[in-house]
């Protein structure tokens, strides 16, 4: 994957901003992919200078679920969300939904689980009145994952309901 210099990122959006053109026009005049100027202006606008600085993160599956639910709830594309959550790169949303729709919630924790077991290999055991149990760990990735349930059905009736209210009315 190609990288771009942050004071090149910048340019490019200022560039956009000032109306030098459209992503189209700008992606062809500076050889960077329409995406990416779309990608770094969102996160300029939400985020500011820091939206285009590099960043390395890893996210944990709460995270990764309340961005699904994010979309979901607000229909927005993964361009969208990821710039909410300053997620920098968009397909990572689309592969947690993918891994979401594949594996539900344990699709996320399993990432989880192998931090956690290579952070715990090189530190010393954490006392026992810290360790969570492992009924309350189950009982919140449950949580999780009816909550993004919920989130799921209830777009399902708002698209139902704007599908019932767009179907065409018979005259007579």
């Amino acid at each position: 994957m190609e990288k771009y210099k942050t004071e090149f990122k910048l340019k490019v959006v200022k560039s956009f901003l000032a109306g030098d053109g459209g992503a189209k026009l700008l992606a062809r005049r500076w050889i960077v992919p329409e995406e990416k100027i779309r990608t770094w202006v969102n996160h300029y606008r939400l985020h500011g200078i820091d939206g285009l600085l590099p960043k390395r993160s890893t996210y944990s599956a709460q995270f990764k679920l309340q961005v699904l639910s994010h979309q979901d709830r607000e229909q927005l594309s993964s361009r969208q969300v990821a710039a909410v959550y300053d997620v920098r790169n968009p397909n990572q949303v689309v592969v947690w939904r993918r891994n979401f729709d594949e594996g539900g919630v344990e699709a996320f924790s399993k990432g989880d689980q192998r931090r956690t077991n290579m952070k715990s290999e090189r530190r010393s055991p954490a006392p026992p009145s810290t360790v969570i149990t492992d009924s309350a760990q189950a009982l919140r990735e449950e949580n999780e994952q009816l909550r993004a349930e919920v989130a799921y059905l209830k777009k399902l009736q708002a698209l139902i309901r704007a599908k019932r209210s767009a179907a065409p009315t018979k005259r007579v």
